[in-house]
Parts: structure tokens; sequence; C-alpha cells
């Protein structure tokens, strides 16, 4: 009797439920970072040219040292200094006595001068033609490149949609491999026809995106032949200009040649503009020679730093020639300072200029902001499109290395007060957005939902969900709306 009354216990004994584990949907504060590192580059560099050609007396810094503002970072010979001054004195003493004798000596030229001028005109004829020919072939180039361009874009563009057309397809095989596996474990009749429909329906999807695939392939090798067309005949407007342009030269050498005949003795006929031209060019003689002098004089005061900084280019020698014009130094600023951070497209939509942020290098954090986000993106080494953010540093002091990594840490946008859930318990279907939650009577319901904004854990929920609903985070059992669960609450 006791075994009998077991065996009718254990028949009455209702089966556990499901467990599932739920979370409250809780008013909170939803904040995107951005984390990433770069490079700490200076925002003000300066090159120091020399304003003259002399021997530098005095330099003693290196790549790596650090001036500070109105410090003397190089010096040139004194002497020599002087010995230019003179010469530059002379120079224009000996201009104003060539424009003397060049008025005396234009009676001799007047013969050169008009074989010159005839020349000239012929010279000018032809220079009119090839001229119009170079700005027509320059059009076509300009005409061709734009289309080479064009065709580039649409040729990554069809690239691009080739590549969504593969993940499309390899997505479809993916869901259709779990729902064949799914029907394989089924043993439900209305389950196994509900997968078997679902399987119909990915099997339409995937053909689709196999007739998507090869359409993309298709427009991408017309595009490509269209692009080649294109290139070649880029290459022979190229090659017509590179002739024009070598004509256009040697007519313009000539006519340089004979217009230096015609100027040196256009004075000939001793015409009152042709004075006025002498007269000008002392003038300007006079007033290089003074310019000259104005250059020594900058060199004798020296080279000073206009700002503090490293210095990160060195190429003056101490006792060295200086051509005036040359690169001396170049002195970057320690004081006003950036990080260049490579970012992708998927963290670029997620920031804006003025934006705070956290950088960390060698050991010190600084605060930051968000100053510039380049327009133009680069492939990096791994051949993925980025593009450059620089980040202000609005403390450095002398603990800031140029040139070294630092970490990044931005602050994005924020949602405050609103409706958050763990990102993990948002599913989505081809309906759209949706939740499971379990009520008061341990039944799940599936709510639709709509999502805002969203960061590494919590997810914004804009509507279909209330404060306080049970939430059932992603599990492995496979929940359908009407269940009777037992929710256990994290």
């Amino acid at each position: 009797m006791l075994l009998v009354f077991n065996m009718v216990s254990r028949l009455l004994t209702p089966a556990p439920l499901p467990t599932v584990s739920v979370v409250e949907a809780s008013v909170g504060t939803v904040e995107q970072t951005i984390e990433g590192s770069g490079t700490v580059k200076s925002e003000e560099v300066k090159t120091y040219f020399s304003p003259v050609t002399a021997t530098v007396e005095h330099f003693d810094l290196q790549v790596g040292d650090t001036v500070a503002a109105g410090d003397i970072l190089l010096t040139y010979n004194e002497a020599e200094l002087d010995e230019l001054y003179r010469q530059a004195e002379l120079t224009g003493s000996a201009a104003n006595l060539g424009y003397q004798d060049a008025i005396t000596r234009d009676n001799e030229n007047v013969s050169e001068y008009n074989r010159s001028s005839a020349d000239l005109n012929v010279i000018e004829q032809q220079l009119d033609a090839e001229k119009n020919e170079n700005e027509h072939v320059q059009d076509r180039i300009t005409e061709y490149t734009e289309k080479q361009a064009n065709s580039s874009i649409e040729l990554n563009n069809r690239q691009i949609a080739l590549e969504d057309a593969q993940r499309t397809l390899a997505s479809a095989d993916e869901v259709l491999k779990q729902k064949k596996e799914e029907l394989d474990a089924a043993s439900d009749p209305a389950v196994q026809d509900a997968l078997r429909k679902e399987i119909a329906d990915l099997e339409i999807a995937k053909a689709a995106a196999v007739k998507n695939r090869d359409a993309a392939q298709k427009k991408i090798q017309e595009e490509q032949d269209y692009l080649n067309e294109i290139n070649e005949k880029l290459n022979g407007y190229r090659d017509r200009l590179e002739k024009s342009s070598e004509n256009l030269e040697k007519l313009q050498t000539n006519k340089a040649k004979e217009e230096g005949i015609k100027s040196s003795t256009e004075s000939s006929r001793l015409t009152s503009a042709a004075r006025q031209e002498l007269a000008a060019n002392n003038n300007l003689s006079t007033l290089n020679a003074q310019m000259t002098k104005d250059d020594i004089n900058a060199g004798k005061a020296g080279i000073h730093a206009e700002f503090s900084g490293v210095v990160t280019e060195a190429g003056a020698v101490p006792g060295g020639p200086a051509a005036q014009g040359s690169s001396l130094l170049t002195v970057a600023s320690n004081e006003k300072v950036i990080v260049d951070m490579s970012v992708t497209r998927f963290d670029l939509e997620k920031l804006e200029v003025g934006q705070r942020a956290e950088i960390t290098l060698a050991g010190n954090t600084y605060t930051g902001t968000v100053s510039k986000l380049s327009r133009l993106a680069a492939n990096n080494e791994k051949g993925t499109p980025v593009v450059s953010a620089q980040i202000h540093i609005d403390n450095p002091d002398d603990k800031i290395y140029l040139g070294l990594e630092a970490k990044v840490k931005v602050s994005g946008r924020k949602a405050e007060d609103v409706i958050a859930v763990p990102v993990e318990t948002v599913n989505t279907s081809k309906e759209g957005s949706f939740c499971y939650i379990v009520d008061e009577n341990g039944i799940v319901v599936r709510k639709d939902v709509e999502t805002g904004l969203s960061s590494a854990t919590m997810i914004e929920i804009t509507s279909g969900l209330s404060f306080g609903d049970k939430v059932v985070r992603n599990t492995g059992i496979v929940l359908e709306e009407g269940m009777q669960v037992t929710a256990v609450e994290e």
C-alpha cells in the first residue's frame, strides 16, 4: 500500500517550471564613451629660416632639447655679417652706375631692338596657339580626372554593396543552418511546421541574397571596365599635355630671350617710358640692396624663440654655412598640444567637437576637449578607413612628451532619467526590437520596444517598457509568449 501511495503521489506532483533570470527595468543614465589611443603632437610648430647667407657662430641645440620663449637659439659670425653689409652697399652703388651707363649705350641697340620686336610678334602668335591647346587638354584632363574620381567612388560603393550582400548571404546561411538544427531537434509537430515555414522563407531570402551578390559583382565589373576606359583616355590627354608643355616652355624660353634683348635695347629710342623703366630698375636694385642690409641686421640680432617648446629638427651646424632661406631648426610648442587619435566609423558617429576627454600619458592624467574631426578618411595598416580626431590637452605640464602614445577616454552623448535595461535583454527580429518580461503570474509576455542611446552595457528604452518590468536576460531557454516560468531576480 505504501508503494502504491508514493507512485500516485509522484504522478500528481506537477513538473518543475523552467527558471529564467530577470532584471527590473530601471530609471537611470545611459552614457556613451569612446576609448582609444593616439600620438601626442604639438598644435603650434615653427620652422626658423636663415635671413642671411653666413657662417653659424653659436648653436648648441639638439633634437629633444627644450627652449623658452625669448631664448637666443642661434647667432652668426659678426665680422662676416659686417663684410656682407659693406658688399650690399657697394652693390647698390654699382647698380646706380650701371643705370647711368645704360642710358649712354642705348643708341647702339636700335637695329637689335627692331629684330627682337619682329621675332617676338611671331613667338606671341605661336604662344597663343599653344596656350589654347594646353588649356583645351587641361580642361579634358580636369573633366576625365573628375570622371575618374567619381568612378572610383562608385566602384568603392559597389564593393561596399557587394560586401553587404555577402554578409547578408552569410547571415542567411547561418540562420538557415540554425533553424534546420532546431527542426531536427524539435518533436512538437506544431513547432516543426513553424520551423519548416521559417526555413522556406529563409531559403527564399537566401536566393534573393545570392541574386543581390551576383548583381553586385556584375556592377563592379561594369564600373571597372568604365574606369579603365577613363584611365586610357586620361593617359592620352596627359601625353598631349606633356608635349604641349614642352613646346610652351621652349616658346617661353625664346620669348624670354628676345624680351631680354628687346628690354636691353628698348631705351635706344630714348622715349620717356624707356627712361622711366630704367629708372624703375635702378630703384628696384637700390631697394634690393636695402632689403639685403635689413636681412643682415636681422642676422646680427640672432634667432630668438617665439614660444616655449621642444626642438624637433636641428639642421644648423656651429661653424658651418647657413644659406638664406634654408631651414635652421624647428620648434614644436609643448604648451599647445593635442592627441591625434584614429577612429573608425563606428566610433565617429559618437564623437562631436567639444566633448570632454580624459588623457593618460606616462602614468599621468590630463583633461582635454575634442577640438577637431578630420573630414578625410585614410586606410590604416589593416586597410580599415579611419578618421583623425584631435583632442586638445587643457593642462599640459613638463611631463608631456611629444610623439608618445597616450590613452584617451572621451565622454560621449548622455541620456539621463530614462528607462534603461541591460543590452543583452533586448532581442531583434525582422519586425524590430523586443523584450520578454515575466508578469506577476509568472507568465512570459513579449513586449515590442523602441530603443535610444546605448552604451557598452545599458540601452535606453524609449517606448514599450515601464519602470519595474521584470525583463528576461537572454538565456539558452527558447521562450514563447504565454509560457509559465519561475523568475529569479538578479
